[in-house]
């Protein structure tokens, strides 16, 4: 062999060896997340959730999600219709290694933010912490970043998830999948609150959910959703006081989405 063909082949050995670790640092860096329903054994369960994960943009999109900033408006009603209060907040939050993030708005008493991280939970106004303020400041976080993330947190460890069979909704077959959380057994539960969620039959996606919080009900219809982004996500959301056969009694709050910004780990 000449030596000149030696070299040639020494650069090639060279160049292979720096793809495959290349390939390897990249491969290193992206969640390649296992079946997220393994542990589940309805097999009706594992059959709306897959369609409902593939109508919303796949669970390795959101496996591999890095952070998420959004607007959000609020607007809650009291029974007579009028309204009890209305907020325009900034949320960021961080998905990785674990959730974190802040909520921030201003209103008639000053800057208020909600703050959650490894260093812990706590609420500030004006720049200053509110003392006492863990337990509402946690609850309220999980309480946003939940509902966000449905139907991908439905899957959550500890979650028992039944199907409950099929119901119909403004004309659509809807599949009813209910889910039962325990936070005096895990610690990643926020409420012990129970869930049942509407998916349409057809094309997976999630037309409204039920909630039981001792002792009331909400109904929470997705009014407008996009599909601009990686992941399907609301525009516009309205949620009822209701019974526990979804019978409306009135209008108790009404939720604006806009000005997502997505970041992956992939990025």
């Amino acid at each position: 062999m000449s030596l000149e063909t030696k070299n040639i082949s020494l650069v090639i050995s060279w160049f292979c060896i720096l793809t495959i670790t290349l390939g390897l640092i990249v491969t290193s860096c992206k969640v390649e997340s296992p079946d997220p329903l393994n542990h589940i054994d309805d097999q009706e369960v594992k059959r709306v959730l897959n369609k409902a994960y593939e109508s919303a943009g796949g669970f390795d999109t959101y496996a591999n999600m890095d952070s998420i900033i959004f607007n959000k408006k609020t607007v809650l009603y009291l029974a007579d219709g009028s309204i009890e209060s209305s907020v325009d907040q900034r949320h960021a939050y961080s998905l990785h290694p674990t959730p974190s993030g802040t909520i921030s708005w201003s209103d008639s008493i000053g800057d208020r933010t909600i703050r959650f991280g490894p260093k812990g939970a706590f609420k500030t106004l004006n720049g200053k912490q509110v003392p006492d303020s863990e337990k509402s400041a946690t609850s309220s976080f999980f309480s946003n970043y939940y509902v966000l993330f449905l139907p991908f947190k439905f899957v959550d460890p500890g979650v028992t998830l039944s199907y409950e069979g099929t119901t119909t909704i403004d004309k659509r077959k809807a599949d009813i999948i209910k889910a039962v959380y325990a936070p005096e057994v895990h610690d990643n539960h926020s409420t012990s609150d129970e869930w049942w969620l509407f998916f349409d039959e057809e094309d997976g996606k999630v037309i409204s959910n039920l909630v039981y919080h001792e002792p009331t009900y909400a109904y929470i219809e997705n009014t407008e959703s996009t599909e601009e982004y990686p992941l399907r996500m609301n525009l516009f959301r309205q949620t009822w006081r209701t019974d526990q056969d979804r019978n409306k009694e009135y209008l108790r709050g009404e939720f604006w989405y806009s000005n997502y910004k997505f970041t992956s780990i992939l990025d």
